[in-house]
């Protein structure tokens, strides 16, 4: 049965035509754009044929065009503005397009999909630009007819009383709980547009509320993540905590369908908001799953791609400010958990954020100096997803260690020309006397980050052994790398002194920051083992005692989650570490499965370890003391310990 139109007296029909209304005057503004930026570009072109044109802030030595070390150099020297003209000319020749429905769902189709075919066909026609925009037109009047909505069968269909876990609040205080999550959270993370959740809410208080189910999960997302705010706020807040999750599982009610129906905007950054919340939970599995999924809605509604044509400035600001957060959870986790990224380096082409927003998003003060955090955020995770992918991927670990040491040299080289491009970020006794709770919590964050980061760059060497390099290339290999390596030890230790800053913050922060601890400690430990003589290595050994206490105390709080095994692991390399050094002062009799904190470790570990042991592997592999002290001619070369995540590929691969 065909869908009866709207009649004409009603309400929805009159915001149907406002719609119409705005969209066509977007499009005469748009097109109006388009035409002075064409004659503009005839004119530049113009001047660069000139015989007088020269070339302006030249780069010397200028790395080869589509080599490894200009990859890995691009991502801090193109300016955001150059990369949006570059994309902007990048899109316009590739045959895709994003649909859109009136309801706002989307539906990209990429160039190997072959239903763009005829719209890059035509784009080059003799017509050129005009038969270009005229065959984009055809597709938009095309898509306000499809509903886009995924088949559903009705038995997975929910209706709205089995949506709700936690009932909504009264619409003055829904509206106050949005505000505060604008100028909070939003403020830093620019996860919405503030116009549209504001309107968003306002809808769900009008007499004919959204039934979408992604608007419904974004809604209660941005109240939980304000609800849990004034939880952190308050030393008496149990009923806030409570409302916090009950909109999560507001949220997660709608999940499947989420993942059933086509997306739009609101599904994707709802996804995110959820992943983003369980990074601070003793679960991470929600975080990487929920992350996953939002970088594959991102796909579905095209926003890998830098596509302009049919949406409004603020619209293009959301949909890339969307794209990056995804992109910066994917490759945080790729790098952090040692797992392949969803989000493809060589097919995307969405265009920095913007070094200077209009409305503020993503900008925050340090001692009184704007920094634009959500930028330098989206900088680095690029470095990440080169540093995963040029050291730590399944393809890096079978080319020749020379190259490998290259790529680590080169990674380093980006990584301290990100950071020397905001000289005055990395002062956290300034950042964390000064600034509020929200900024200070992102901004330690990014601090461990850069500094676990910088650490791994030691990766390479470990893979010597497992390549069965000879003795006198070894020795080559180490006089080129020592100093990286070293460099990158001094970063360990950075991570770990930033632990007592933890403490100044909310008290569940540390789950959002565990893991950052664990893999630094371990780092250290693994020098220590390899050099116990060294003049700092009492010192180094104390840290990363006091980094183990705090593992302890996070698994007591909450047993049974994934860091009972890092601890397993962190408190066998510590006590390597301290056998190594009782043994280079002539202290014998200590055994390696003595060490930090014995009469409170001996109580749990042991049960912690059986069930460990029980859950995890079902091989014989010792996973500790045991197998350092068998084996110390693994430890004859410095920085030769894998991530802890890796260890049981460490023994297997290691001769």
């Amino acid at each position: 049965m065909e869908t009866q139109p709207n009649d004409e007296s009603s309400p929805a029909y009159v915001d149907e035509l406002e719609q119409r209304v705005k969209h066509m005057d977007d499009e005469m503004r748009r097109l109006n754009r388009s035409e002075a930026s064409l004659e503009q570009s005839n004119q530049v072109s113009k001047l660069h044929q000139a015989p007088t044109a020269r070339t302006l802030n030249p780069v010397p030595n200028h790395p080869e065009p589509g080599s490894e070390r200009e990859e890995i150099l691009s991502i801090n020297v193109s300016s955001p503005d150059d990369e949006s003209s570059r994309a902007d000319l990048e899109t316009s020749d590739q045959p895709s397009c994003v649909l859109r429905a009136q309801d706002g769902k989307m539906r990209f189709f990429g160039a190997s999909s072959g239903f763009c075919m005829h719209g890059a066909q035509v784009s080059k026609s003799p017509m050129g630009r005009k038969a270009d925009l005229g065959w984009h037109n055809t597709v938009r009047r095309g898509a306000g007819r499809w509903p886009l909505t995924n088949w559903i069968p009705r038995i997975l269909r929910d209706d709205f009383e089995q949506r709700t876990t936690q009932s909504l609040p009264s619409k003055e205080a829904t509206l106050n709980l949005v505000s505060e999550f604008l100028s909070i959270f939003n403020h830093t993370i620019p996860l919405v547009g503030e116009t549209s959740i504001r309107k968003l809410a306002e809808k769900q208080f009008s007499w004919n509320p959204d039934d979408n189910p992604s608007s419904w999960a974004l809604l209660n997302v941005v109240l939980a993540f304000s609800y849990k705010e004034r939880a952190q706020a308050s030393a008496n807040a149990n009923n806030d905590w409570q409302r916090s999750m009950g909109h999560i599982k507001n949220a997660l009610n709608v999940l499947v369908e989420l993942f059933l129906r086509n997306a739009d905007l609101p599904a994707v950054q709802a996804l995110l908001g959820l992943a983003i919340y369980f990074q601070g939970t003793p679960n991470a599995q929600g975080l990487f799953m929920l992350a996953a999924s939002a970088m594959r809605l991102c796909h579905s509604i095209g926003l890998h791609h830098n596509t302009t044509s049919g949406f409004t400035s603020a619209e293009i600001d959301e949909r890339r400010r969307t794209f990056w957060i995804s992109f910066i959870l994917d490759a945080d986790i790729s790098l952090r958990v040692g797992r392949p990224p969803v989000q493809d380096m060589e097919d995307y082409n969405t265009p920095l954020p913007d070094e200077l927003p209009l409305d503020g998003r993503g900008i925050i003060s340090i001692d009184g100096t704007p920094l634009n955090f959500f930028l330098q955020l989206a900088q680095f995770a690029k470095i990440q997803r080169l540093v995963y992918r040029h050291l730590q991927s399944v393809a890096a670990t079978q080319r020749p260690t020379e190259v490998n040491f290259r790529s680590a040299k080169m990674c380093e080289e980006a990584i301290l020309q990100w950071r020397s491009s905001n000289p005055g970020i990395f002062q956290p006794d300034i950042t964390f006397s000064s600034e509020p709770e929200s900024s200070r919590e992102h901004l330690l964050r990014l601090y461990l980050a850069y500094h676990c980061c910088y650490a791994s760059l030691r990766q390479p060497y470990s893979a010597i052994s497992s390549n069965g390099t000879s003795h006198e290339t070894q020795k080559e290999v180490d006089k080129e790398v020592e100093a990286l390596c070293s460099r990158a030890i001094d970063s360990a230790r950075s991570a770990l002194e930033l632990l007592p800053y933890v403490r100044l913050l909310a008290s569940n922060y540390k789950w959002n920051v565990v893991y950052f601890f664990a893999t630094a400690s371990a780092a250290l430990s693994s020098e220590i083992y390899a050099h116990p003589t060294r003049q700092d290595s009492k010192r180094d050994l104390s840290m990363v005692q006091d980094a183990i206490k705090f593992l302890m105390d996070v698994s007591y709080e909450e047993p049974g989650t994934f860091v009972d095994f890092i601890l397993s692991i962190c408190s066998d390399l510590e006590r390597s570490a301290q056998w190594a050094v009782s043994k280079s002062q002539g202290d014998v009799a200590k055994s390696p499965t003595t060490g930090a904190n014995d009469e409170r470790m001996d109580k749990d570990i042991n049960t912690l370890e059986q069930q460990q042991t029980d859950d995890i592997t079902d091989s014989h592999i010792s996973t500790g003391a045991e197998f350092l002290d068998t084996n110390s001619e693994v430890f004859n070369s410095q920085h030769s310990l894998l991530p802890f995540w890796k260890l049981d590929d460490m023994f297997i691969t290691m001769p």
